[in-house]
């Protein structure tokens, strides 16, 4: 029998982890990431400290924090969909998004079918796993670099949308490992699905508007976070997207501005509140997935080839898709190194191990996990020679 306490000492520790893995990376700028995984296999695979049967019962507990985590991912993406935000902007940022997500999905559905004989679903959902870039590095990064308003918007729209594709594209694949495939019977699932969730999703965030307007209290706004707990549990019982559900009522919150203007009601909203609440949740949430992946792995020359292989794939994509797209050279190499692999993907290998579609499921679990850290190197080391080049070609350009 396992004993509340060793649990208890076990989840500390990982807080703990949390806190050292932030101080480490403010003081020598290695990503949070790659300290808090290697942390993690120092902790079981390496150094055995952590007994087996705890972090069994951690591995258990991850569909829990693989929940919050979805929910706090598409809540913040939400609520960053601003209606005033300038179309070009935002239009470019949601373009490259859907390109980080779909073009991987596709390319490495063909690739792993091709060279390793993988059904070509589960070289999509690596593909869908590892299109995100995680805002967790890159929009602190951005709100350091001296970069006009309209390319911050860009990094940022980027950033935070290509994880909520990402979640959106994996379920509609995992979908098809569900039963018999037919199109017919795929469209009228795939409607279903979605009309409960934007149904749901429309009625939440009024009505809570609503309810905002006749409490009139700043504390009530951060209840807001429990409200889209509620609703992605009860979506998700209902059968429908749940997360699908959460972003359509974080739009509606994060517009609450101009819905209210239009509707004429008098909203007292401190967003201020919501936002240390989610940092504090989201800081909880990466932290137990970037440990607990590292105490799971298995370090393997293997999986390290593939994922270095991945990850050159992934570099590759995304270099033709920046600069075939955007012309101004110093931009597009700014975007180009903005592309860490990090909490989304981490979820979702991890929701996708648990979903147990063996062998691959670990597969793209293991591949994941040396991806996440191959590409943390990579734009931790491009992003000092970017930023000093660019320093150096605006020094010229003033003389």
């Amino acid at each position: 029998m396992i004993s509340t306490d060793g649990i208890l000492i076990t989840l500390a520790l990982i807080i703990l982890i949390g806190y050292v893995g932030d101080y480490l990376f403010r003081l020598t700028r290695v990503p949070e990431a790659v300290i808090l995984m290697l942390i993690g296999v120092l902790l079981v695979p390496i150094g055995h400290i952590i007994p087996i049967k705890y972090v069994a019962l951690l591995r258990e507990l991850a569909p829990l924090f693989g929940d919050i985590a979805l929910v706090m991912i598409m809540f913040d993406g939400g609520r960053k969909i601003n209606f005033r935000t300038p179309i070009s902007s935002s239009g470019l940022g949601l373009a490259l998004a859907t390109l980080d997500v779909a073009v991987p999905s596709v390319l490495l559905a063909v690739i792993m079918y091709s060279f390793f004989n993988w059904p070509l679903v589960y070289g999509a959902i690596l593909g869908t796993i590892l299109g995100e870039t995680t805002t967790t590095i890159i929009v602190p990064l951005a709100t350091r670099l001296v970069i006009s308003d309209s390319v911050y918007n860009t990094i940022v729209v980027e950033a935070t949308f290509n994880s909520v594709v990402s979640i959106l594209l994996f379920y509609l694949l995992v979908i098809l490992l569900t039963g018999q495939f037919s199109i017919l019977s795929y469209t009228r699932y795939v409607i279903s699905y979605f009309s409960i969730a934007v149904f749901l999703g429309l009625i939440t965030g009024m009505l809570w508007l609503l309810a905002l307007n006749w409490i009139r209290s700043t504390k009530a706004y951060t209840v807001t976070i429990g409200i889209a707990f509620l609703l992605y549990g009860v979506v998700d019982l209902l059968g429908g997207a749940a997360v699908v559900a959460v972003l359509i009522f974080a739009i509606i919150i994060g517009n609450h501005e101009i819905i209210s203007e239009y509707m004429g009601l008098r909203l007292n909203i401190n967003e201020d509140r919501l936002n240390i609440v989610e940092d504090e949740l989201e800081f909880l949430v990466r932290t137990f997935f970037y440990v607990l992946i590292g105490m799971i792995s298995v370090i393997s020359l293997y999986y390290a080839l593939l994922a270095l292989a991945v990850t050159g794939i992934l570099l590759a994509i995304r270099y033709i898709e920046i600069f075939s797209i955007i012309r101004d050279s110093k931009v597009s190499k700014l975007l180009f190194a903005l592309a860490p692999r990090g909490l989304t993907a981490a979820v979702l290998a991890s929701i996708f191990l648990n979903m147990n579609y063996q062998p691959y499921s670990n597969y793209v679990f293991l591949t994941t996990f040396m991806v996440i850290i191959f590409t943390n190197i990579v734009s931790s080391g491009l992003l000092p020679i970017i930023a000093e080049a660019k320093v150096k070609s605006e020094e010229q350009e003033t003389k």
